[in-house]
C-alpha cells in the first residue's frame, strides 16, 4: 500500500507523529518569507502508470497494480464525490506529491482545519481526478537545540514530540523559533490521476485451445492462389485423306434385236 494515498481517507484528527519534522534526503522549496518566518519542502515526487484490478464502490476503494506489480490502494472516503469514473481494467497516469511546511502561527488565531480537496477535468481529452488532503496540526515549541538540529513541541491535543530536522530550510526555520512560540505545521499529500484512453488486456488461460478467428480463416483461404490448370497435349495431326478410287464406267446399253 502506498504510504501517501493510504491515508488519503482519514484526515489527520489526533496529533503528527514525531517523525513528521524527521526527513531527509529530499529537495527544498523556496521560502517566500523574511528572516524565514515560514518554511516549505518537498517530501515526495513520483510518478507512475498503473491498472485498476479493482473498483470497491462500498468501501470506496481503488485497487491500483504499478507496472512493478505493486499494489496501490486509494481510500478516497464518503467525502470524494466528483472524481472521474473509473473500471476495472483502466489504465491510468498517476503523480503522488507530499509536502510539509511550517510557519509561526499570528496570535488569536483560530486553531488551523484539516481538510481534503478534491476536483476533476480533462487533459489533452482524457478525464483527470485529483485528491489533496491538508493534515494541520498547531504545536507549541517547548525546547530547541541548534547544535543536533532538534525540536521539542506539544501540539493541541496534549501530546509530545521530538523531531530531528534535517533539511536546510526547516533548520533555518528552528533558528528563528524561541521557545513558546506556536507554530502551525501542514502536510499535504496529494495524488492525481489521468484515465488514459486505453484498457488492459483480459487474461489469457494458458490451457485454453488455441483457435483461430473465423475472419483470420476467411482471410486466408482467400489468398491461397488457385492451382494453375494443366494445358491439354497439342493435337495430333490428322492423316492425309486417301484419295476415293475413280468410279467404274457403267457398261454400254445392249440394244434390243432387230
Amino acid at each position: 500500500m502506498h504510504p501517501i494515498v493510504s491515508r488519503l481517507a482519514s484526515l489527520a484528527a489526533g496529533s503528527m507523529a514525531a517523525c513528521a519534522l524527521t526527513v531527509g534526503g529530499v529537495v527544498a522549496a523556496g521560502l517566500p518569507s523574511a528572516a524565514h518566518a515560514q518554511a516549505s519542502v518537498l517530501l515526495k515526487n513520483q510518478s507512475a502508470k498503473a491498472v485498476v484490478e479493482t473498483v470497491d464502490h462500498d468501501a470506496r476503494e481503488l485497487l491500483l497494480r504499478e507496472a512493478n506489480g505493486h499494489l496501490i490502494t486509494i481510500e478516497y472516503g464518503s467525502a470524494v464525490r466528483d472524481l472521474p469514473h473509473v473500471n476495472a481494467g483502466d489504465k491510468l497516469s498517476i503523480r503522488f506529491v507530499e509536502t510539509l511546511g511550517a510557519v509561526i502561527a499570528p496570535p488569536d488565531s483560530p486553531l488551523p482545519e484539516s481538510t481534503l480537496t478534491t476536483a476533476k477535468g480533462y487533459v489533452h481529452g482524457h478525464p483527470r481526478g485529483v485528491i489533496a488532503a491538508f493534515r494541520r496540526e498547531r504545536a507549541t515549541v517547548q525546547s530547541i537545540d541548534l547544535t543536533t538540529h532538534t525540536l521539542s513541541f506539544v501540539t493541541t491535543d496534549g501530546e509530545s514530540h521530538i523531531a530531528v530536522l534535517r533539511i536546510k530550510a526547516m533548520q533555518d526555520f528552528m533558528a528563528t523559533l524561541k521557545v513558546g512560540d506556536v507554530i502551525d505545521i501542514t502536510r499535504t499529500e496529494s495524488i492525481s490521476y489521468v484515465i488514459l484512453n486505453d484498457t488492459a488486456a483480459p487474461a489469457v488461460d494458458p490451457n485454453a485451445p488455441v483457435q483461430a478467428p473465423a475472419d483470420a480463416a476467411a482471410g486466408a483461404a482467400a489468398t491461397v492462389p488457385a492451382v494453375p490448370a494443366v494445358p491439354a497435349a497439342p493435337g495430333v495431326p490428322a492423316a492425309p485423306a486417301v484419295p476415293a478410287a475413280p468410279a467404274a464406267p457403267s457398261a454400254p446399253a445392249v440394244s434390243p434385236a432387230q
